[in-house]
């Protein structure tokens, strides 16, 4: 059964889809009924995992290689298109305070150019990649976050992401737009093929770093290091709410039906349950059966203390609700490692 919104032709663009988050949508929108345009410059993005996500889908999409911020190059993927999904950005929250201008380009530039790009083709529907990182430390850190939270953002990144919104809010006044902003908390794990996932080697992101250092037990490189060991949480490093990417892809086409109506809608995705990063060290222990080589270090600046979903909200307008647990997470994540030990450059 297609499901998403009414009354258009279902011709869907993806920025970023050859990214993480991008190839596991790009998998379910195939697999819902959608027609799915493409644009990625593969800076970051896999075209291997497009590849293996039309195999998934037993679909193809369009793909067209380039930037956002090309206007000539939009203009042909635009082209019949109903709505974008807008996922293409720098997310690295310690890269950004390393390179602000980096960030401030690419994510506010390309943001600006892509919507130019849209109001000349007629595009007014957008599904927008925000994240947790827009609320920084709130007063009471451990506290799960609603969606009225004041905006506090403590990086480049947060902020990019912040602004985008804000992007968002003058569209729908100024052009009347319907859009619809998703603020990610921590997407994890993979396809449960094995076949999508995060590379597990130079990622910055815990999970894929824990798993990394379980494949290479004996390269001291490879340890796990754990960033902050005297945060206030009850065994003193970092809580966040971690999210399957499978559940998180499921949100953005409930998102779709949003954009029947007028307005900018914001939602939190997220679990609405706390891991510390001790906790997912044990996870990935108890589902694989080996100890994590780590080793412990400072907090990175621009890390808060806790990031913790209140997501009653999506619950309630859109009926989404995550469904995977964090053992969930890690089993889909080893699945993926293992078979892909060198990501999408070599397959065993």
């Amino acid at each position: 059964m297609r499901s998403g919104f009414r009354g258009m032709s279902r011709r869907l663009l993806v920025t970023g889809g050859a990214g993480y988050i991008g190839a596991h949508l790009v998998i379910d929108l195939l697999g819902a009924g959608y027609d799915v345009v493409v644009v990625d410059d593969f800076s970051t993005g896999h075209p291997e995992a497009l590849v293996r996500a039309q195999r998934l889908a037993n679909r193809r999409c369009d793909v067209h290689r380039g930037d956002v911020a090309d206007p000539a190059l939009m203009a042909r993927a635009l082209d019949g298109v109903d709505a974008v999904i807008h996922l293409a950005a720098y997310k690295m929250v310690g890269e950004s305070m390393e390179q602000p201008e980096r960030y401030f380009r690419n994510n506010l530039g390309g943001m600006a150019s892509l919507v130019a790009s849209m109001v000349s083709a007629g595009v007014c529907r957008m599904v927008y990649s925000s994240s947790a990182a827009v609320y920084g430390t709130q007063p009471n850190p451990l506290e799960a976050i609603d969606e009225d939270a004041p905006l506090r953002p403590e990086s480049p990144y947060g902020l990019s992401k912040a602004q985008g919104e804000q992007v968002l809010d003058w569209m729908v006044q100024r052009r009347h737009w319907s859009a619809v902003s998703l603020r990610y908390f921590n997407p994890v794990g993979a396809h449960p093929s094995g076949q999508i996932g995060q590379p597990p080697a130079g990622a910055a992101n815990l999970l894929p770093r824990a798993l990394h250092a379980l494949m290479n037990p004996g390269t001291a490189s490879a340890r796990l290091s754990i960033l902050g060991t005297d945060f206030p949480t009850p065994d003193g490093t970092g809580l966040r709410d971690y999210i399957h990417v499978c559940d998180l892809s499921r949100a953005h086409l409930a998102a779709l039906d949003a954009l029947d109506r007028p307005g900018h809608q914001i939602f939190n995705v997220g679990t609405g349950r706390p891991h510390s990063v001790r906790e997912v060290v044990a996870a990935c222990q108890r589902v694989t059966g080996q100890p994590v080589p780590h080793l412990e270090a400072p907090r990175r600046p621009g890390d808060v203390v806790c990031a913790l979903a209140a997501p009653h909200r999506i619950q309630r307008a859109l009926g989404f609700e995550a469904r995977l647990g964090v053992d969930e997470m890690v089993a889909s994540a080893w699945k993926w490692a293992a078979q892909n030990p060198d990501g999408y450059g070599r397959v065993t």
